[in-house]
């Protein structure tokens, strides 16, 4: 890869940051920083950086006097560029996560409780298809865990009715099979017939969730969408379409949910990423989770 001003995908992992995660505008310049200083270093060619040139950069760094925490915070940030990178399907392996971190590399995740939760997937106007599709968008990302990239993929040939589950492709194409519970079933076959009339226009692309013009949904539609959806009923955390995700797994696990079923669940590769979750246990926060998955029973 030739040399650029700037680090492979940097404007689109920029977008990323911000639409799909939902970093605040300093993480995200942060984050920024930390990629632009291993492209630095590295004189930009980061698509083909292994494990031990990660190691060499830190070792750069503490040789300038940078602090451990200074070093596990860059590290973050680089994390977080590699695993964009294999969303993108640019690289297989996360070069970052074989590198040994003490456990102040993991940060609990933020999460809503079940009752902030229920105000953003309930559909109170389904006055229009466009409410009746974000609406679903909304409930099938807390229903699933999926994240926003993997959502926006989902085809129509990806959910199989009989069998009440969905196929969905995570990091590095990798696939997995998550279950849905009736009342969801019900509304996505209901949401079929909607599709097909308001939404698909032309040659049918075969996405589940399709925009205006029958195309694909970007990130930065979902995050806009739940960022209005919490605006609507008043919820002032900082909200992201990763938060439904964290949700999920918090509210599942807190109550006795098998934390390797889990990891399936969320497609994690290494069960070290979902045990961050084992670490939410404020009784104040566990008298607002109901049950496993409290939609899971309604019928």
């Amino acid at each position: 890869m030739a040399d650029t001003d700037k680090p492979y995908k940097y404007n689109e992992f920029k977008q990323y940051l911000r639409f799909e995660l939902g970093m605040s505008d300093n993480s995200v310049i942060s984050y920024l920083q930390d990629l632009e200083s291993l492209f630095k270093f590295y004189k930009g060619n980061l698509i083909n950086i292994s494990p031990t040139d990660i190691v060499s950069f830190m070792s750069f760094m503490r040789k300038n006097n940078q602090s451990i925490e200074t070093i596990l915070r860059r590290l973050s940030g680089l994390s977080q560029y590699y695993d964009f990178l294999i969303i993108e399907k640019d690289v297989q392996v996360n070069p970052v996560e074989f590198i040994s971190k003490p456990r102040q590399w993991h940060k609990l995740p933020d999460f809503l409780d079940f009752f902030e939760v229920e105000k953003l997937i309930t559909c109170n106007d389904c006055s229009t298809p466009i409410k009746q599709r974000d609406c679903l968008i909304m409930e099938t990302l807390y229903a699933t865990g999926m994240r926003v990239s993997e959502l926006i993929a989902v085809k129509l040939r990806d959910i199989d009715f009989k069998r009440g589950i969905i196929k969905v492709t995570g990091k590095g194409s990798k696939q997995r099979i998550v279950p849905l519970y009736a009342a969801l079933l019900q509304k996505l076959e209901d949401y079929l017939p909607i599709r097909q009339e308001y939404f698909v226009k032309g040659s049918d692309e075969g996405y589940l969730f399709l925009n205006q013009h029958g195309k694909m949904l970007t990130r930065q539609h979902i995050w806009n969408m739940v960022k209005a959806k919490c605006a609507e009923n008043n919820i002032t955390k900082h909200v992201s379409p990763h938060t439904l995700r964290h949700s999920f797994a918090t509210h599942m696990l807190s109550n006795g949910a098998d934390l390797r079923t889990l990891q399936i669940f969320l497609g994690h590769s290494n069960i070290s990423t979902t045990e961050i979750y084992t670490h939410v246990t404020d009784d104040d926060k566990r008298n607002t989770i109901m049950n496993f998955h409290p939609r899971y029973h309604r019928k």
